[in-house]
């Protein structure tokens, strides 16, 4: 099996960020918004206009509920298996300022599994980490990042994994180039073809 370098979100691919942002909003806000309209803008939806809505989103960042999330106990159990035979690090669109609680979390729940910790902020580019990291892989729920990181012919499609049964990332058109799944063990799976592959095609090329 061929040691692969593997790029992992944070955000809803490790731990559920926005289930718990839109329900903690609903409860503070009196809104009654659902997890499909998390994208949505709309006024109606949120009860204040977009600027309002980024200061409140940024607000919750600080709160200690949102600190307080760790990925699933059987999830973590794959990442520290996939950690075994390939490099992983969590790239993320996180801010700078939520580095030590994020490593707090890593460290308390998956310890030794991510060589590094990048953070590209909200409008960064992962394309261009995994670029630098020489990445195999990118997980993520957000398939722009996927198509970043392709269009710097970093990934293939069955490199580029995009994440979760979420409504912002149900099938269409754009996501054709990608690898659909919805939970760790398809990721798991996808990984060991892909590493498996890898091997069998540098035995071909000697």
């Amino acid at each position: 099996m061929k040691r692969l370098v593997i790029a992992v979100d944070c955000d809803d691919v490790l731990v559920r960020t926005t289930p718990y942002f839109v329900d903690t909003y609903n409860q503070k806000y009196g809104t009654n918004a659902t997890l499909a309209q998390a994208n949505d803008t709309a006024f109606e939806i949120w009860n204040a206009d977009e600027q309002t809505q980024v200061d409140r989103w940024t607000q919750l960042t600080y709160t200690e509920g949102y600190k307080a999330l760790r990925p699933d106990p059987e999830e973590a159990t794959i990442l520290r298996q996939l950690a075994v035979n390939h490099e992983l690090h969590l790239v993320t669109a996180r801010k700078e300022e939520e580095r030590s609680f994020t490593q707090e979390m890593l460290e308390r729940e998956l310890p030794g599994v991510f060589t590094s910790m990048e953070f590209v902020g909200w409008t960064g580019s992962k394309g261009e980490v995994c670029e630098r990291l020489k990445a195999d892989v990118l997980i993520d729920d957000n398939a722009r990042h996927l198509h970043n990181a392709i269009e710097r012919q970093r990934l293939s499609k069955s490199g580029a994994i995009l994440f979760g049964d979420y409504p912002w990332n149900a099938a269409d058109s754009m996501h054709d180039a990608l690898t659909h799944c919805l939970d760790w063990p398809s990721v798991m799976g996808v990984i060991n073809r892909l590493a498996e592959a890898d091997v069998e095609n540098d035995e071909s090329n000697k």
